[in-house]
């Protein structure tokens, strides 16, 4: 079911992926071992990750996917225990690689139980994991809140790279360049510079697509709804999967078109803001700059460079770090020398109400 507001469990489930899905089954099939998977937030990345993931392991290829953000706020300044835990766990349910597990120390087949101690030997972990014959792919959802890590966790990554040989790392993410600036990728000191690296980058959809989307959702349960309010989905919505489910789950609910419309930029305000603590933590200037994206863009669709500094009242070098900051979050984008604006409609909504 389209409108199904949990994550989506097979390819069949999941509307306009096709195209990237092959990708990431041709560059699993030619051994690359090193993929990114992103898009800007509610795009779909976890659906698409667990949709490929569920298909690739009816031809016999494990995965297992590492929660980040558990992981990160259970023990934020080391992750890899808990990574350690969810990688012990994972492998408890998958006959396939069983048989590796009952050499790992302090694990047991049969009932679980754990005895891993304050420090588990990920290299332990994932070296016996090698030993399987077919690959195994270790994705990391939201990989950037590694960063808060006490270890550069990099070093590790290329160390599987390099010396795994059936490990596949696939690392998703929705803070784009907070990702890159994770993994170091364009930085010649870093263990993963220069490595080869496969991307997929998960597009929103076309105003056409969304159009059938929502058509599409709304036969399935055999619900009528007024071509002038699904154009009015889509113009106030734009082609953000998640958004678009929301708004159809909502009607199917029995809202009307403009409650359900509500009710999706009430949730995005909320998903908004606790993403954007991070940043007010560091400076409320980060809000100031969006609401005056969010004002001075209307009717032309960008703020200019001048204008957001006269509104904010700071030099050009603050002002230039602060939306470099927020382009890598993907609060912001470039769209031309010196102009920005605010990528997601329903985000833009949600700032000019803040």
């Amino acid at each position: 079911m389209l409108f199904d507001v949990r994550p989506k469990t097979s390819i069949r489930e999941l509307f306009g992926r096709k195209a990237e899905y092959l990708i990431f089954r041709d560059a699993v099939r030619k051994g690359r071992n090193f993929i990114l998977i992103t898009g800007p937030r509610r795009i779909g990345k976890t659906s698409f990750l667990y949709a490929s993931l569920n298909e690739f392991a009816d031809d016999g290829i494990p995965h297992i996917v590492i929660d980040t953000r558990a992981a990160t706020s259970l023990n934020s300044r080391y992750p890899q225990k808990v990574i350690a835990e969810q990688v012990y766990r994972a492998l408890l349910g998958r006959n396939v690689i069983g048989s590796v597990l009952s050499k790992v120390r302090g694990v047991k087949l049969g009932p679980v139980e754990f005895d891993i101690g304050d420090k588990p030997d990920l290299v332990e972990v994932f070296s016996l994991l090698n030993g399987v014959e077919n690959p195994v792919i270790v994705a990391f959802d939201e990989a950037q809140y590694l960063r808060f890590s006490n270890e550069d966790m990099t070093r590790f990554f290329a160390w599987v790279l390099d010396a795994l040989q059936n490990i596949v790392l696939v690392f998703t993410g929705s803070q784009v360049g907070v990702l890159e600036n994770f993994l170091k990728l364009y930085d010649g000191s870093s263990p993963l510079f220069g490595r080869y690296e496969v991307r997929i980058r998960l597009p929103r959809f076309n105003p056409s697509e969304s159009l059938e989307f929502l058509e599409r959702g709304f036969e399935e349960v055999g619900k009528p709804v007024d071509d002038k309010e699904l154009l009015s989905a889509i113009q106030t919505l734009d082609g953000v999967p998640g958004w678009l489910v929301h708004y159809g789950a909502s009607r199917v609910d029995g809202l009307t078109h403009d409650e359900a419309v509500e009710r999706v930029l009430e949730k995005a305000m909320a998903y908004v803001t606790s993403e954007f603590r991070e940043l007010t933590k560091l400076s409320p200037r980060y809000e100031l700059v969006m609401k005056a994206v969010a004002e001075l863009s209307e009717g032309f669709g960008y703020a200019r460079f001048e204008e957001i500094k006269r509104k904010v009242g700071v030099d050009d070098k603050s002002l230039r770090n602060y939306i470099n900051r927020l382009i890598d979050y993907g609060f912001l984008e470039s769209v031309g020398h010196g102009k920005y604006r605010i990528p997601d409609p329903v985000m833009y909504r949600v700032f000019q109400r803040l």
